[in-house]
């Protein structure tokens, strides 16, 4: 069969996936349409049109899919319809499937896009029953940048809503899903070496030297933010990078053991501000090693970027300099 291929990297690349769907009519009922609906352009606001492809799961497909969701697919989740958001050049974008999933209340209606490198890139939430905070967008961005090989998994790698964690699952369902099932149809996955079956021990964390205040930390973290800044810039030394990133995430939570120079009275902000700076940065350093530079991991370095001047707005005596150091 055309579609058994093995994909090149854990990863997933979807550019296969996609120009087999734009340009082979083994998949029924395609058609183009112009811009179908607000709910697509939020998605892919950079596509010029979207290309419609309609499949239909067989048995087997069926079973595997739900095999590895680890529960049944909904009636309506058998004849799945794709759209490919065509950009400039007619070069596709990715693809989005309209799913839904069965919540504690209800039916919870979303979708999801997928980008070229099989990456989630966003998940909407539309009609349900459930909390609002469910379509909250704190919430839903913890799974951009997430692909066939993570778990999906609240208390794994998915942080629930406080109270909704019920809810907070379902919603979990309509990216992994997603994922399942483009490669269920369009792509078959490389079998895992022997050595990637066995559970490979954690590197040692890196011991970080002793610092005494506040500033002496500030100067060992800007040394490894600009190796990240010279990767972006220069395109090289992506090694130094990801190093450089997993440094900042374990330098970050040292910042709380020192009282900030200003709000000092505001302990929890400061904290919380610091614990969501490590954490960014321990994803971006995941992201960065795993694709390079991505319009994904720009995006992550510039969020991180704005914490860094908000943190030195709040709780910094002095405007950000980093040449100053």
């Amino acid at each position: 069969m055309i579609f058994q291929i093995y994909r090149p990297s854990y990863t997933g690349i979807l550019l296969v996936i996609v120009s087999l769907m734009v340009i082979t009519p083994l998949l029924s009922d395609a058609h183009e349409t112009e811009w179908p609906g607000k709910k697509l352009e939020a998605i892919f606001p950079k596509a010029k049109k979207f290309v419609q492809r309609s499949a239909t799961l067989t048995k087997d497909k069926i079973a595997s899919i739900e095999k590895e969701l680890g529960s049944k697919l909904r009636k309506e989740d058998q004849k799945p319809i794709f759209y490919i958001p065509i950009g400039e050049n007619k070069r596709p974008l990715g693809l989005v499937l309209f799913v839904d999933v069965q919540g504690p209340r209800g039916v919870i209606d979303g979708a999801v896009g997928l980008n070229m490198k099989g990456k989630v890139v966003k998940v909407a939430v539309y009609e349900h029953k459930e909390s609002d905070t469910i379509a909250d967008e704190k919430f839903l961005k913890q799974f951009v940048g997430k692909g066939i090989d993570d778990a999906f998994k609240v208390g794994e790698d998915i942080d629930a809503i406080k109270g909704q964690e019920k809810a907070s699952k379902a919603v979990a369902l309509l990216p992994k899903k997603t994922l399942v099932m483009s490669y269920a149809l369009f792509l078959k996955r490389k079998p895992k070496t022997d050595v990637e079956k066995k559970p490979q021990p954690e590197e040692p964390p890196e011991e970080l030297p002793e610092v005494e205040d506040l500033k002496e930390l500030m100067i060992l973290m800007v040394d490894e933010y600009f190796k990240v800044v010279d990767y972006f810039e220069k395109d090289e030394g992506k090694a130094d990078a990801v190093a450089a990133a997993k440094k900042l995430a374990a330098y970050a939570k040292l910042i709380s053991d020192f009282e900030p120079p200003k709000n000092a009275d505001q302990t929890e902000e400061y904290v919380e501000m610091q614990d969501k700076f490590s954490k960014t940065l321990t994803e971006f350093a995941k992201a960065l090693d795993e694709d390079g530079i991505t319009d994904e991991t720009r995006k992550q370095w510039e969020e991180i970027d704005a914490l860094i001047k908000q943190a030195h707005i709040r709780f910094s005596e002095e405007d950000i300099d980093l040449e100053a150091y």
